[in-house]
């Protein structure tokens, strides 16, 4: 996870610098890109607009699918449950044991009783 998560971040942080710089020639991802997620969102993909786009854009979107495919195989599966009751359970008390309690305590042999 953390690779795909740190790719997806590098790629993303790539795609925007080279585009700042125009080495994209000049790609405009809100054209492209944006509308192919729109119309991933609506269950009716068009290929033709992520065709045009940069390699670095189109890796990007890649390692952000693959990031959110591999959330349920994952611990971040846990970001979907809410913990109420968590906010409602009972404080944990802990005690300390007097040492000389303990010290004039005679070992005893196996298991104790609790």
């Amino acid at each position: 996870m953390y690779a795909v998560l740190l790719g997806a971040m590098t790629l993303g942080i790539l795609a925007t610098v080279l585009n700042s710089t125009g080495a994209t020639d000049g790609y405009n991802y809100r054209e492209g890109v944006s509308v192919w997620f729109r119309s991933l969102f609506a269950l009716s993909p068009d290929r033709a607009l992520m065709a045009g786009a940069p390699l670095v854009l189109t890796l990007h979107v890649l390692f952000g699918l693959a990031f959110f495919a591999l959330v349920p195989c994952s611990r971040l599966v846990h970001t979907f449950a809410v913990p109420v009751r968590y906010l409602f359970r009972p404080f944990v008390v802990y005690r300390r044991r007097s040492p000389g309690r303990l010290a004039n305590r005679a070992p005893k042999r196996g298991w104790e009783r609790v």
